[in-house]
């Protein structure tokens, strides 16, 4: 079965990217991957690695970015104008995609993803995962003056509705409501996701298909799950996707969690480049 990723990487990132497509490919050996990496610098020297360290049943297919096109939008070290891509990928990726999952690269996904990828939308333009609780998904909606029904969605992980995105992005809106909102912006793709589309959202298990660690903290800090805590038993039992959110990385010296281990797995040697 053939499936359609989206990435967003830097040079940087290029190892990051390896072990978590890799772990995609060696788990879903029976599916095909057209990988959309969207980048602005990436050289020869660059996919020539990709080329050399991907999986036989990974197919690349570059698409080059001119950052120029976000000039004068937010940007902080933390999120460079990477983040931007995801927004305006209906709008770059060919027209035979109807659908595609995004992927950060901070990932490894340890099953098949079949069940998740095949998810009816049932009308919606996202299928994604939230990781903030009803407090902050109100504060959210006063922030950003979006209405009861929009959802705060963490950008990690989306299966787009990229047929019906194609006609929904609009880039000047977009542009326009940045300009003048980045004062109150905190995490500048998901809150232009969730002010324009967070009302046409369906929600999935974060456990299942997002997880940190800490969703795996918050969720045994509850008393209700007193006797089904989280632990390495059941991400290897129930969990699809990880997800290594934020300063906390396995890749780093002072990564602290349980998880770590699955990055180790599937992490390629590139001769130390960082």
């Amino acid at each position: 079965m053939q499936k359609n990723i989206l990435v967003n990487i830097n040079k940087n990132f290029v190892k990051y990217f390896l072990a978590m497509i890799n772990s995609l490919a060696i788990n879903n050996e029976n599916s095909k991957f057209d990988v959309y990496i969207m980048h602005s610098n990436l050289d020869d020297s660059d996919k020539e690695i990709i080329k050399t360290h991907i999986k036989e049943n990974v197919n690349p297919i570059y698409i080059k970015m001119d950052n120029s096109l976000f000039k004068g939008a937010p940007k902080v070290k933390r999120y460079p104008y990477e983040i931007y891509y995801r927004i305006f990928a209906p709008i770059m990726l060919p027209e035979t995609v109807d659908k595609i999952l995004y992927l950060d690269s901070d990932m490894i996904v340890h099953k098949n993803i079949d069940e998740l990828y095949n998810t009816d939308f049932e009308g919606n333009l996202f299928v994604a995962c939230t990781q903030i609780r009803a407090f902050m998904q109100w504060f959210n909606r006063v922030r950003l003056t979006a209405s009861k029904k929009h959802v705060y969605i963490n950008t990690g992980m989306m299966l787009m509705n990229v047929k019906e995105l194609r006609n929904l992005v609009n880039q000047e809106k977009i542009f326009k409501f940045i300009k003048h909102n980045g004062w109150r912006m905190c995490l500048y793709d998901e809150d232009v996701i969730f002010k324009f589309w967070g009302d046409r959202v369906r929600l999935v298990d974060a456990k299942l298909y997002n997880c940190g660690e800490r969703t795996i903290l918050f969720h045994n800090l509850q008393r209700k799950n007193k006797k089904n805590k989280i632990d390495l038993d059941w991400v290897e039992k129930n969990n699809v996707i990880i997800h290594y959110l934020g300063k906390n990385k396995p890749w780093k010296a002072n990564y602290k969690g349980i998880m770590g281990d699955y990055y180790k797995k599937y992490e390629v040697n590139l001769d130390n480049k960082k």
